[in-house]
């Protein structure tokens, strides 16, 4: 007796192999035709930047002061908990390579994940105050600043403020030979040293063995690393870590001072405030005693109109003058000494003819020389012979008055650094 064909167990299996075809149709996933389309599929949680924020410290430096010191040092993007891959490497190494795409990586902003800007990579800016100032005046605008670009930067508060009261017990004058050492001191603390890091006088900021180092001064800070300068660069003689501060430094260079460059905003030129005076004097014998009343008879910490015609200009609020008239009161416990200064001017060392500093040939880098179009203080002779000591042919004038690191217009000197630094 023929047997029939087993008719249902095949049109099961036919069922069962329609269902399975459609419970994968279901899972499948297009694959996308370019790689372009692969990257567009990925969303990426947005990185968080953190803005890098000023840290103030006491640190005691090599020359035996106890100085008050701010840094604002580059921060990364926090990272991503660690439930989430790294989605970049995973495609990179499936599908395709990230090598066309590295200029966009480049030009983010630095913080994010996969930013190739590195502390490492540029130099540290050390910022030098002015009369009447501190390292404060660099922290509210300029070091977050420059640290979102990468920039560790670091400022010191000369002998004679709040922060860092002059050696002397009670004194209230310094004199300019304290402040060089003190920067001589301070430049130095910025290297890392082998094997100890709580040497005396490392300032332990991880900045690594010899970084480059920007050195930037405004108005009397920019003549204080003039001195520096002056006793930096006397011969050749470059000397390890001993026999460092005091008189002792003169004619010695220390090896972990890296110096990249200078920058001067509104400095106070190489013959001082009296030839600048003699001028006001000449041109406006009220504006003469403005300025004469503003510091010797330290007006500018009592008189709001002196202070803002002085140093800022109207975008500067009333409640904005009174918060840094009491920093003013704070950081003038005691000024510079102008008999001992008047004696030592870097100007006496010029070069008569053209002049330039003596050591303007050794300089690492072409100098960067910064006036105000509207500094009061600093005339535009004044920087010109600031220019002049350092070769250039001019200063670079940006709008903004004498304190161009606050108010307003802060971003105008900003910018101008940041262009020369591209440069170096």
């Amino acid at each position: 007796m023929p047997t029939n064909p087993p008719f249902l167990p095949i049109i099961l299996l036919l069922i069962l192999h329609y269902l399975l075809c459609d419970v994968v149709a279901a899972f499948e996933v297009p694959i996308p035709p370019s790689a372009a389309e692969i990257r567009a599929s990925v969303v990426l949680p947005k990185p968080q930047l953190l803005q890098p924020v000023p840290v103030t410290q006491q640190v005691l430096l090599r020359s035996g002061t106890t100085a008050e010191i701010i840094t604002c040092l580059p921060r990364q993007s926090s990272s991503l908990p660690s439930s989430q891959f790294d989605t970049k490497s995973f495609f990179s190494q499936l599908f395709y390579s990230f090598a066309d795409n590295d200029k966009k990586l480049k030009q983010q902003p630095p913080g994010f994940v996969g930013s190739s800007t590195s502390a490492d990579e540029k130099p540290v800016l050390a910022f030098i105050h002015g009369s009447f100032h501190a390292a404060w005046c660099w922290s509210e605008h300029y070091m977050p600043y420059f640290a979102s670009l990468g920039y560790a930067t670091v400022a010191l508060s000369l002998q004679g403020t709040g922060g860092t009261p002059p050696t002397e017990s009670g004194a209230t004058k310094v004199k300019i030979q304290n402040h060089v050492d003190d920067l001589n001191a301070f430049l130095i603390g910025l290297s890392d040293v082998d094997g100890d890091d709580t040497e005396e006088g490392n300032l332990e900021l991880k900045l690594g063995k010899s970084p480059r180092i920007v050195l930037i001064g405004h108005s009397f800070g920019g003549l204080a690393i003039m001195k520096w300068l002056e006793q930096y660069y006397d011969n050749d003689v470059v000397v390890d870590d001993d026999d460092q501060g005091g008189d002792e430094m003169i004619g010695r260079r220390n090896k972990r001072i890296n110096l990249a460059g200078i920058s001067l905003l509104c400095s106070v030129p190489p013959s001082g405030n009296g030839k600048m005076t003699t001028r006001f004097l000449l041109r406006s014998p009220i504006d003469s005693w403005k300025i004469t009343a503003g510091f010797v008879m330290k007006k500018a910490i009592t008189d709001k109109s002196i202070c803002r015609t002085l140093f800022f200009d109207d975008s500067i609020s009333e409640e904005e003058i009174e918060q840094y008239q009491q920093y003013f009161k704070r950081d003038t416990i005691a000024t510079i000494d102008l008999i001992d200064l008047g004696k030592q001017l870097p100007s006496a060392r010029a070069d008569r003819r053209s002049g330039g500093a003596p050591f303007v040939d050794k300089l690492p880098s072409p100098s960067l020389v910064v006036a105000a179009a509207d500094d009061f203080i600093v005339d535009l002779e004044g920087s010109k012979e600031c220019a002049r000591y350092f070769g250039l042919d001019d200063p670079i004038i940006v709008d903004s008055p004498h304190d161009v690191m606050l108010g307003k217009k802060w971003k105008n000197g900003a910018d101008a650094i940041l262009d020369w630094l591209q440069r170096l």
